[in-house]
């Protein structure tokens, strides 16, 4: 049974292991992951405690240490803690983002008020009572007032599930070997993804791609990621899903919709493969009710005419954008490629110009010591069109590099002409001109013309 107690706040420790965010290395990483995750439950709790002081009716549960010396560990109430702290300064709060209301409270706050919250009643559980303690949290979170704990979300419950229960979360064992191996997200993304996250929509997506990569099921798909794919161009796929997913430009409705193949037309995954020697895949799931017999040859990928709206869907679809102030511009090429092209050519030209531009910038920064610049000499704005030329010659070498002359050329040619349908003219002529317009099958024969540039920039 818990010892009830009143202990001084410094002398609690936050769980590192939070089910809510990974595990951190320090107290100040723990708020800064639970910030990730609800920063506006957290201020929230915070101006409570700020405004009407800690309720004594809400007990933190403590777990005691094996013998002296040890840490007394928060099982129940890390928000309310790690927010005390702060407001207490026993961790600084300089790194903190704080909003500048509650910053205005921390410091007129009365000494007497301080006093007030330096001590919480605590209900202290035994190390060997560990388990009660897990069953305990787990059953608390529901209440859903401004100060009340917040509910656990879907990585939450899975995380406690399988650390805990020993449950089976083959959704939560991929995101997580995303948030360490994926090269396709930002530190940001992975701080936040690692606490709220569509679980359920990543686990219904294995189920469907794990037999179209040649595993018999998700946790051998899991398995896999990352080493085994790494000289696979699934594991692009997959990432590229995985991001999708998290920034939830992937969902149910394209899952389960049944007049396309998200798997192939977006990640280029193929139909279900047959499972190798050795695997435990029933038998059921390929073959109903007679063996399957290999084939001998896989069908080629059908190829598609450049007149097809469908070639620019699968080249984007297939495009990797990598490098540092990009995220906006893999944001605007995820859209483009939902869009449907036919029905809406302008709104996709709108998405194109801007990957050009935000992607000419983030390139000019990365190249700023080769004198590469956004501004002219005197320091006027160039023209995106002059900005691009700048850029080709870079990525070229000053036409010296052959192979990269001839992959651009096509490209400048296109965005360097006036009339051209995709030049930079026409582009800007769509965002200020009152009649100019464009058809679908102007652009899906001249995209693929332009692609290798916006490629070349975000490589």
């Amino acid at each position: 049974m818990p010892k009830a107690d009143t202990k001084h706040v410094k002398d609690l420790t936050l769980d590192r292991k939070n089910f809510r965010t990974l595990p951190q290395p320090n107290e100040s990483a723990a708020i800064q992951a639970m910030l990730a995750v609800d920063s506006k439950h957290f201020w929230e709790l915070m101006d409570s405690l700020l405004d009407d002081g800690y309720l004594l009716t809400e007990n933190i549960l403590v777990l005691a240490p094996d013998g002296a010396g040890g840490d007394h560990i928060v099982k129940e109430g890390n928000q309310r803690i790690g927010a005390i702290k702060l407001v207490l300064g026993l961790i600084q709060p300089n790194g903190f983002d704080i909003p500048e209301e509650l910053r205005a409270k921390i410091e007129s706050l009365s000494q007497e008020r301080k006093a007030s919250i330096e001590r919480v009643p605590c209900a202290v559980y035994s190390s060997a009572e560990s388990e009660l303690v897990d069953r305990i949290v787990a059953r608390t979170h529901g209440k859903g007032q401004k100060a009340g704990r917040s509910d656990w979300n879907a990585v939450a419950t899975a995380r406690h599930n399988r650390d805990k229960s020993g449950g089976t979360e083959s959704g939560l064992d991929l995101l997580e070997k995303y948030l360490k191996n994926g090269t396709n997200l930002s530190n940001d993304q992975k701080a936040f993804w690692a606490g709220e996250y569509p679980l359920t929509v990543l686990n219904e997506a294995l189920g469907k791609i794990a037999p179209r990569l040649g595993f018999a099921n998700a946790p051998e798909l899991v398995a896999a990621y990352p080493s085994k794919l790494a000289k696979s161009s699934y594991r692009v796929g997959l990432e590229r899903m995985l991001y999708d997913i998290g920034a939830e430009t992937l969902g149910f409705k394209h899952i389960r919709d049944s007049s396309i193949d998200f798997a192939t037309d977006r990640y280029g995954f193929g139909p279900p493969q047959i499972p190798k020697a050795g695997t435990s895949a029933p038998a059921a799931k390929f073959a109903p009710s007679t063996p399957v017999k290999p084939k001998k040859k896989a069908a080629k990928p059908r190829a598609l005419s450049f007149r097809d709206p469908k070639s620019v869907t699968k080249r984007l679809g297939a495009m990797t954008i990598r490098g540092n102030n990009r995220d906006k511009v893999e944001t605007l090429r995820q859209e483009a490629v939902w869009l449907n092209l036919e029905r809406t050519p302008i709104a996709f030209c709108f998405l194109l110009r801007s990957m050009f531009e935000i992607s000419a910038k983030a390139y000019c920064h990365d190249h700023r010591a080769d004198g590469l610049s956004m501004t002219k000499a005197d320091g006027k704005p160039k023209t995106l069109a002059q900005a691009l030329h700048g850029i080709t010659k870079h990525l070229t070498k000053n036409n010296t590099d052959p192979d990269m002359t001839k992959k651009l050329h096509g490209a400048m040619a296109e965005l360097s002409q006036p009339t051209g349908i995709l030049s930079v003219t026409s582009m800007n002529q769509l965002v200020h001109s009152a009649d100019f317009s464009v058809k679908p099958a102007d652009i899906s024969s001249l995209f693929n013309n332009v692609a290798p540039l916006l490629e070349a920039m975000n490589e």
